[in-house]
């Protein structure tokens, strides 16, 4: 077993996706929950409910727009959360307005072919700026998916008989009580969501050194990546002399090192992007305009995506205008939630194999609402439970997060259940099949060596950043050197692991260089610095 602490990475077995039937089933664990689904529901349910209270009626549920911006403030610290949920609320409003704005349009000149190429056309626009954003800031799940499904409801709404002017309105109503409820807690418990962070990261270590397999690595370390960036951005890291370190800082270093020293002192079957945790304390994220404008890079990661949704997007709409469908719109956001969330094949197999099984369970849920016809307070009150269930499972399981997203989004489209539920739910089938075939194709047959060029472009750039910081000697700029360093590690470790999944021979011929390269990498990095 390495001494406690060193600086040795591990030479790994190349890494093996998980089995299909272990992605299809499987639900990764995600800490204490029950608080941000019950605060979705309730940035919901009130303005729904406000909304019928003084006369608005069904259209007071296009609030729910807006009540997306709640998902993107959970796990943050107060001290973000609030700017977070706040732009991404005013985000939302601009494309509810773009999308209602585009499908007043379409509608008023009677949805011809060259109108709905208009609205595909806008839709492609919206999602590779999405993905650009969350490709080049890693944000994760849930990415640009409900921007995007912001745009296409709010396109139909016009047809519905709801003005643009009525849609802006009850999305900023949507996204102020997405602000109000999201810091709800703050006058009362302040550091709650560092604690709750900190207290999931120590779970799952604990249940790690109870049992060291790959799931529970993956919790463990994912936890811990998760906590060290909420003490982050709450202001906690940091070195005064002569203070200690904060509480919370000194509970989840502790755990950090055990942790680490597990790891790296029982051999792995596998490895995992997980597995890439070394005893040091991780750094905080480079400035986002900083990862935004390094990211525009034509060799990256984020170049294959774009180059994918801008393929995908625009056939997979116009193949559904060619077949006739209702909304050839939801063929495009199929195509674009299955690609939009990185390069790596075998995942987004996955995440096609969720999209479309999800579809077929929230058709089946619909379809049940539609014989139970809840009507005002109820179907607000359903909207609500259905909201909750996407900000239980978006993260993890797409499968059935999208179970609860189809219903929610066919019930917004048309401010109430479908008066006709055959041909709405043959037509959201037909429309799911085109963006899933579309999505698979382009994925396997456009960019197909794609992988080579990321990884080798992701390596370079760990070179570089060794390179630049055993040279600098001012303490400002090896700062800066030392976060990009971090963040370009774990992005080389991404590209490793999408490259073994897609081409494992051509990667086991440089996989040693691989981790001597994250060697010297991870010796630097764990070299005493000021603070970071």
């Amino acid at each position: 077993m390495p001494e406690f602490g060193s600086d040795r990475v591990e030479t790994l077995p190349i890494p093996v996706p998980a089995s299909a039937w272990s992605a299809l089933l499987s639900a990764p664990s995600q800490g204490r929950k029950w608080p941000g689904v019950a605060r979705a529901a309730a940035t919901v349910a009130l303005p729904g409910l406000g909304g019928l209270a003084f006369g608005s009626g069904s259209v007071s549920a296009v609030a729910t727009l807006g009540a997306f911006a709640v998902v993107y403030g959970e796990g943050r610290p107060y001290r973000v959360r609030w700017r977070v949920v706040a732009l991404v609320g005013v985000v939302l409003v601009v494309l509810a307005g773009l999308g209602a704005s585009v499908g007043a349009l379409v509608h008023a000149l009677d949805a011809s072919p060259g109108w709905w190429l208009l609205m595909i056309g806008v839709m492609t626009a919206v999602v590779a700026v999405g993905a650009y954003a969350v490709d080049a800031l890693r944000t994760g799940p849930p990415g640009a998916f409900l921007p995007l499904l912001c745009v296409v409801i709010a396109s139909t709404l016009p047809s519905e008989g709801v003005p643009v002017p009525s849609v802006l309105g009850w999305t900023a109503l949507g996204a102020v009580s997405a602000l109000v409820v999201a810091m709800s807690g703050f006058p009362f418990r302040p550091r709650t969501p560092e604690r709750t962070a900190v207290g999931d990261a120590v779970r799952d270590v604990e249940a790690m050194l109870a049992e060291n397999s790959p799931p529970r690595r993956r919790d463990a370390v994912r936890s811990l990546h998760g906590a060290w960036q909420c003490l982050h951005d709450a202001g906690l890291v940091r070195t005064v002399p002569g203070e200690p370190p904060h509480a919370l800082v000194r509970t989840l270093h502790a755990a950090h090192l055990r942790c680490a020293a597990a790891l790296h002192g029982v051999p792995h079957d596998a490895a995992s992007p997980e597995d890439d945790l070394h005893a040091h304390m991780p750094l905080r994220r480079p400035q986002a305009g900083h990862l935004l404008a390094r990211a525009w890079n034509p060799h990256g990661r984020t170049a294959t995506i774009l180059v994918r949704l801008l393929v995908a997007c625009p056939v997979a709409g116009v193949l559904a205008l060619v077949l006739d469908t209702g909304r050839p719109d939801w063929a495009v956001i199929t195509t674009a939630m299955i690609l939009h969330q990185g390069p790596d094949r075998v995942l987004g197999t996955h995440r096609a194999a969720h999209r479309f099984l999800g579809t077929v369970a929230g058709l089946v849920l619909l379809a049940a609402l539609w014989y139970l016809e809840p009507r005002g307070a109820a179907l607000v009150l359903v909207l609500a439970a259905l909201m909750a269930a996407i900000e239980a499972f978006l993260v993890r399981h797409y499968g059935i997060a999208m179970a609860a997203i189809t219903p929610l989004a066919m019930i917004l489209g048309g401010t109430g259940l479908p008066g006709d539920l055959g041909p709405a739910i043959r037509d959201r089938m037909i429309e799911t099949v085109i963006g899933v075939a579309v999505a698979l194709a382009v994925m396997w047959g456009v960019l197909p060596r794609a992988h080579r060029r990321i990884l080798s472009d992701a390596d370079a750039r760990v070179a570089a950043g060794v390179a630049n910081l055993a040279h600098e000697t001012g303490e400002t700029e090896r700062r800066r050197l030392r976060r990009d360093l971090a963040f370009d590690l774990q992005a080389s470790t991404a590209a490793a692991i999408g490259a073994a999944h897609t081409e494992p021979r051509w990667t086991a011929e440089r996989w040693t260089e691989h981790h001597a390269l994250h060697e010297q990498g991870y010796r630097l990095l764990a070299a005493p610095s000021g603070s970071d």
